[in-house]
């Protein structure tokens, strides 16, 4: 039986809200890496990275919601934050301290950095050579754009689509007309669905939570996503999807480009894990029917979506067992009165009072026995008595 809830934000509830958020990154990894889930879409992995960061972002508990009691480990980890180094300054305290100075801290080199090489790319492409015929060859497809520039630049070793203004920047390589095309449109892709701004929110949360190495794996994860997206959008046919294979060729090792794609593909293999990844989901998606795709894709999504709403149906606690303060702990109010004194009884028998955390959330005890955690906000502050922790 759970315990209704009347604190919907604790650092209980933040501590979910980073295991499902980790959860759901380790998650995405597994279906990049096993190819299948994403051969037939890319929807349930950019699902999959909406939600895991919605997770996070909401960390909310519910009412009724079903506690599992932790026993040694997260009691552990509880009593290691709340350990004075000297009063009153806890372990917690000092790495909240370091959380924000390191957050700050990289927040502010990448902002510098990258407004430092946007305006740097914005006076360099004054002086960088237009490409009439690659922007010909695009407007056709999406239209005239009087903002829309292409260049070619030495200092390129690959296709580079600039942030905030639809540019596109291309290496001094010889493409033909169909692997121009496709090579640009999946470059105009990302100018499009505006990608750079989701790579600086990725940048950011990478940022918030650097202390937590899976969020790494998160950008990584982000990067197959769209890279496929754009894949996809740029190869419509499996005939544009050799022009993608020739056209890397010529982008990643020019020697190579008289040679022939399955050649190409099998080259790539040793060089580059994720792309080799990208192009095998490609590869294999032209071997199953539309039909099939949608329909994977649609199950997919819904399992992935209904695992986001079961991951606030429960919530992790820590039991204080063997406690100097805390004698014995209890699952909740009913159990401790029919332990204590039956099924039938009556309130003002019992010794129930808060005892001050001192972090925002209070103890609640019945009769000495540890019953639950609840915050500030918990109308139980109204008529409950309030004790200060004992220490030893």
């Amino acid at each position: 039986m759970g315990i209704e809830f009347h604190n919907y934000v604790s650092p209980y509830s933040f501590a979910m809200g980073v295991l499902w958020f980790s959860a759901f990154i380790l998650l995405g990894l597994l279906i990049r890496k096993l190819k299948y889930p994403v051969m037939f879409s890319v929807v349930p992995l950019l699902l999959l990275l909406v939600l895991s960061i919605l997770r996070m972002v909401i960390m909310t508990e519910i009412p009724g919601v079903v506690v599992v009691w932790s026993e040694t480990l997260y009691p552990a980890v509880v009593n290691f934050f709340r350990h004075e180094i000297m009063p009153p300054i806890r372990v917690a305290h000092i790495f909240i301290f370091a959380w924000g100075a390191v957050t700050v801290f990289l927040t502010a080199k990448y902002a510098h950095e990258y407004i430092s090489k946007y305006y740097f790319l914005m006076r360099w492409s004054v002086t960088m050579p237009r490409d009439e015929h690659a922007e010909a060859l695009l407007s056709e497809i999406i239209g005239n754009d009087k903002n829309f520039r292409i260049f070619r630049s030495k200092a390129f070793n690959t296709a580079v689509a600039t942030a905030f203004r639809p540019h596109i920047i291309l290496p001094e390589i010889e493409f033909s007309d169909d692997e121009l095309r496709v090579v640009l449109l999946h470059e105009w892709k990302h100018i499009q669905d505006k990608d750079y701004l989701a790579d600086i929110v990725i940048n950011i949360i990478c940022f918030v939570f650097w202390w937590n190495p899976i969020v790494y794996i998160l950008k990584r994860n982000f990067k197959f996503a769209t890279e496929l997206k754009c894949d996809g959008y740029a190869t419509p046919s499996k005939q544009d999807f050799h022009y993608l294979l020739d056209g890397l060729v010529k982008l990643g090792n020019a020697e190579k480009k008289k040679a022939r794609s399955l050649n190409v593909y099998n080259a790539l293999v040793s060089k580059e894990d994720e792309l080799v990844d990208r192009l095998t989901v490609m590869a294999m998606r032209w071997e199953s029917r539309s039909k099939r795709r949608i329909l994977v894709s649609v199950v997919y999504s819904i399992v992935i979506v209904a695992l986001f709403f079961a991951s606030y149906s429960f919530t992790i606690l820590p039991i204080a067992r063997d406690s100097p303060y805390v004698p014995a702990p209890a699952e909740n109010l009913m159990d401790v009165c029919r332990e204590e004194i039956g099924e039938v009884f009556r309130m003002e028998e019992m010794d129930i009072f808060l005892v001050d955390n001192g972090d925002g959330t209070f103890s609640y005890y019945v009769d000495g026995i540890f019953t639950m955690y609840v915050d500030a906000e918990s109308d139980l502050l109204n008529w409950v008595e309030i004790r200060a922790r004992e220490h030893d």
